[in-house]
């Protein structure tokens, strides 16, 4: 069986041979999607105000998903560390089998609901085609796109962060080859606009699914023989953990929605210019996402082979990181945030709202940071509870009234304020909830 021993050597080489790969991957992913969004800013403003309306509903789905991939990662790694292999191999096939038909049933249901959700979510009828056009090759593909997060947890969980790295960077670079193919109609091919970004991503996870879930067969993580077998117990074991998980997940694109309709109020330029904004954090923030990716299973194994002064060493040095990194993006898109959103849309208006937003919330990425490694190294301790206190603290207790009595001071640009606000506060109270927790 493939593993790799994370409780042994330097915390802080064992974190990079993690993120690594890992951020090679995500940052390719991100970066795939933000260029797909400059593909779809050449459409039009109504196109790109289409696929921003659809950001908090398909992270509804991603969050669900993740934080069964969490609590998949949390027990596999904590097994690991335990040097128990027949339980790794049990739990993995039995997470596979979770999430394919979790999502199936869930697609299912957002794919009946489009209208509805998206007109209370203030998207004008005639939005609604072009919403439809996406969502509706996006949702069956949501399934495949879970079963990739599954066996991509399952390898990082055994120590082995460089193949799923791989694939998905490799994929993003097939995707991003496919965007312009699609969406333009080019060499032949019929222009499918938003239909073609939906379709590129879909084929995309299509051949990433199958090779990873080669990849965990071959090195012999997963149970082939009588896969069944004992299912209900590791499914309990997993959604222990993956249901708060996914609950903490869940908050953000629920008040997304709330931020949303806020933002929504001001105009499809406004929204667009958020869109675009959002993509270009999400590239600022790859590194970040990466971490906090790597340190659960960093932390699960060292949790299971009782070494606890390795998971305080990791943690600090996780969070440190952070700090330096959010530093240097607020720099970045001080300096150029502006420009980097005119090559994603030329609209002035949508220029001008990005680049607002680029000047104010980078400077709460160090703590926002910070606040991943908390919530990521609870997960992994067994411990999700306060991963969803804090994610439900700062978005329904902090954020969204704070956002709503800044919009009515200052507008949309008082909505920006409020998520640097409380990106700062609940970083601060992350840290030190997880070092009162488990090192006082």
């Amino acid at each position: 069986m493939a593993q790799h021993d994370l409780t042994q050597g330097s915390v802080r080489l064992s974190l990079y041979r993690l993120t690594a790969p890992m951020m090679l991957g995500v940052a390719s992913s991100i970066l795939v999607q933000t260029l797909e969004m400059g593909f779809i800013g050449q459409l039009s403003t109504e196109h790109v105000a289409a696929v921003t309306f659809t950001f908090p509903i398909t992270m509804i789905l991603t969050s669900i998903a993740l934080g069964v991939s969490i609590g998949t990662s949390s027990v596999i790694a904590r097994s690991a560390g335990a040097g128990n292999r027949r339980d790794m191999r049990r739990l993995g096939v039995h997470a596979i089998v979770l999430i394919g038909g979790l999502m199936a049933l869930l697609s299912l249901v957002g794919w009946a609901t489009i209208d509805p959700v998206f007109t209370a979510l203030g998207a004008r009828p005639e939005m609604l085609p072009l919403i439809h056009s996406y969502l509706d090759i996006y949702y069956p593909g949501t399934v495949l796109f879970t079963i990739t997060m599954i066996a991509g947890s399952i390898l990082r969980a055994s120590g082995n962060a460089s193949t799923p790295g791989l694939a998905m960077t490799v994929g993003a670079l097939f995707n991003l080859a496919l965007d312009p193919i699609l969406i333009f109609g080019w060499f032949g091919f019929p222009r499918m606009e938003l239909a073609g970004a939906a379709t590129a991503m879909t084929v995309t996870r299509v051949l990433t699914a199958a090779w990873l879930l080669h990849r965990v067969h071959r090195d012999g993580l997963i149970k082939t023989r009588a896969p069944l077998a004992g299912f209900k117990v590791s499914a309990a074991r997993i959604l222990r953990i993956g249901i708060p998980a996914a609950a903490t997940q869940l908050i953000g694109p629920l008040s997304g929605a709330v931020i949303t309709r806020l933002v929504a109020a001001h105009g499809e330029v406004v929204i667009a210019g958020f869109g675009v904004a959002t993509r270009i954090e999400a590239v600022a923030a790859m590194t970040l996402f990466a971490l906090s990716g790597s340190i659960g299973p960093f932390v699960g194994q060292n949790a299971g082979a009782k070494n606890m002064a390795r998971v305080r060493a990791g943690m600090r040095a996780a969070c440190q990181f952070s700090l330096l990194w959010g530093l240097a993006a607020t720099l970045l898109m001080a300096l150029w945030g502006g420009q980097i959103a005119a090559w994603l849309n030329g609209d002035p208006g949508v220029v001008a709202v990005a680049a607002l937003y680029l000047l104010i919330v980078p400077l709460s990425y160090g703590p926002w940071g910070v606040l991943m490694m908390a919530s990521a190294s609870f997960n992994s301790l067994g411990r999700p509870l306060p991963s969803t206190v804090l994610s439900f603290t700062r978005m329904f207790v902090v954020y969204v009234p704070l956002a709503l009595a800044l919009n009515e001071l200052h507008g949309h640009g008082g909505i920006f304020a409020a998520t640097a606000a409380s990106n700062v506060l609940m970083g601060l109270v992350g840290y030190w909830w997880f070092q009162r927790t488990f090192f006082r």
